[in-house]
């Protein structure tokens, strides 16, 4: 016999009180459940749930709202085994469990996505076949674990939705792993990565960790680094300093996703997020002075992005500039963080806070997606979008899929009437079919992170 354990997603409604049970060929064995972290409505966002089975045992049924013998629980890392990753090790279950991607798509554990067994056609089949975690997935992460780059981006919460989106062991096998290693090392004060940087400190893959196992160290952890992430960087000010759309965006994610799973400090980082999103609002409002900008840039207030400085973002890569140079800009690729973080934290919102959050994705859709944000030759998005003046244009095809992202959730959340929207969001959706290029590790995280969602917003 084995203990098998896991973390059941649910859609909001289910009640915490809820009895569920196991069944196995036919017959109810004793359960043990216990709710992990509840929605704003108070009802379970995911419950563990564990039980016993023989080895011959490869699939058992999930019933909610059945009653089973009740099981007393064991600590999940008494269930786990040491494995290798690379040059480290890691903890990983003796027993896997998988669950359908069409309840995982449903329960929205990782976002709002669509199993990738839907897509079967050009363009949107694209973040199936691009983002393979078979190629990119722990196995190539442990010739490369020894530099920080690939650690960027929160690989693991990219193979957690690969994972939702297909329901197969590798993704999954991945994501734990990689997000077991990346807790080891962030709690101990690591320098690769280096745990001292905010732009490698994240709680999302942490939470999802948690959501989908019930193993509450990784909740824990998720609690400490959101307390690293105090600020967004940007103060409701223009930005001068070294602080981009990532800095804010991965912020705003930590507070937002450790809210969701912390067990006595949600109120703070609720709050904390909460002015994340007010100081990038102020950003957003801010009045632009566009007298001496190029005709194409005079564009309303409807269209707005995240302005900083160059210098902000880092001036060495404000470079071949296509015109007379800004003193405002924006990273459409880098955009698309912040706009996964507003998504977050709308959807666990008041409804008056939700429209402010989902207004301002809308705006900045609007604004990525003008055709002023297309190379002159390729068609590519910028690698820098100059507000008030020239751009910095990308020499690769790997932004694509972040402005087709964030483009669909606009149009999806302006309420699906806007077809300009939607046509100049689609020249950046063919545009990742057609020419996207996965061309480094760090490039299928921040590709096939946020941008996998893309689909759901344009069926």
């Amino acid at each position: 016999m084995q203990r098998i354990n896991f973390g059941l997603p649910l859609a909001d409604g289910v009640a915490p009180s809820t009895p569920i049970a196991v069944r196995i060929s036919g017959s109810i064995v004793p359960t043990f459940t216990r709710s992990l972290a509840a929605y704003p409505s108070g009802n379970a966002r995911s419950v563990q749930v564990q039980f016993d089975a023989a080895a011959t045992v490869t699939t058992a049924d999930v019933l909610i709202g059945t009653t089973a013998p009740a099981l007393t629980a064991v600590a999940v890392d008494t269930l786990l085994q040491d494995e290798a990753l690379g040059s480290a090790m890691v903890r990983t279950p003796r027993v896997w469990v998988t669950l359908p991607a069409s309840w995982l798509v449903t329960s929205t554990v990782a976002g709002h996505l669509v199993p990738s067994a839907m897509l079967t056609t050009a363009p949107l089949n694209a973040w199936r076949t691009l983002c393979d975690p078979a190629t990119y997935g722990s196995a190539a992460f442990a010739t490369q674990m020894g530099t920080a780059g690939p650690w960027l981006y929160d690989r693991g919460t990219a193979l957690f939705r690969a994972y939702a989106v297909a329901g197969t062991l590798g993704p999954l096998q991945s994501a734990y792993r990689e997000t077991d290693l990346y807790r080891q090392r962030l709690l101990a004060n690591s320098t690769t990565p280096p745990s001292t940087d905010l732009k490698y400190n994240y709680t999302q893959n942490l939470a999802l960790h948690y959501l989908l196992t019930g193993d509450d160290r990784f909740r824990e952890a998720a609690e400490t680094i959101a307390n690293r992430s105090i600020v967004s960087g940007y103060t409701g000010a223009i930005s001068t300093s070294f602080w981009t759309e990532r800095h804010a965006g991965f912020g705003l994610l930590a507070n937002v996703y450790a809210a969701r799973v912390s067990d006595d400090q949600a109120a703070t980082f609720r709050t904390r997020a909460s002015t994340i999103v007010t100081n990038l609002e102020a950003i957003q409002n801010t009045t632009l002075n566009l007298a001496s900008a190029p005709a194409n840039k005079m564009l309303p207030a409807t269209h707005r992005c995240f302005a900083h400085t160059p210098q902000a973002h880092d001036i060495s890569e404000y470079v071949n500039l296509d015109g007379a140079a800004a003193t405002l800009v924006c990273s459409p690729w880098m955009s698309a963080i912040v706009a996964e973080g507003l998504e977050a934290w709308a959807d666990d919102a008041a409804p008056a806070d939700r429209t402010r959050g989902l207004d301002a994705i809308v705006r900045l859709g609007r604004r990525l997606t003008n055709p002023d944000n297309r190379n002159v030759m390729g068609g590519r998005p910028h690698y820098l979008l100059g507000v008030d003046g020239a751009n910095a244009p990308d020499d690769f095809d790997e932004h694509w899929g972040e402005v087709a992202y964030v483009g669909a959730m606009a149009f999806h959340y302006s309420g699906r009437t806007d077809m300009t929207l939607r046509t100049n969001t689609m020249h950046f959706v063919t545009g990742f079919s057609n020419d996207g290029s996965i061309g480094q590790l760090r490039s299928f995280n921040w590709q096939c992170r946020a941008a996998l969602a893309t689909p759901f917003y344009l069926q």
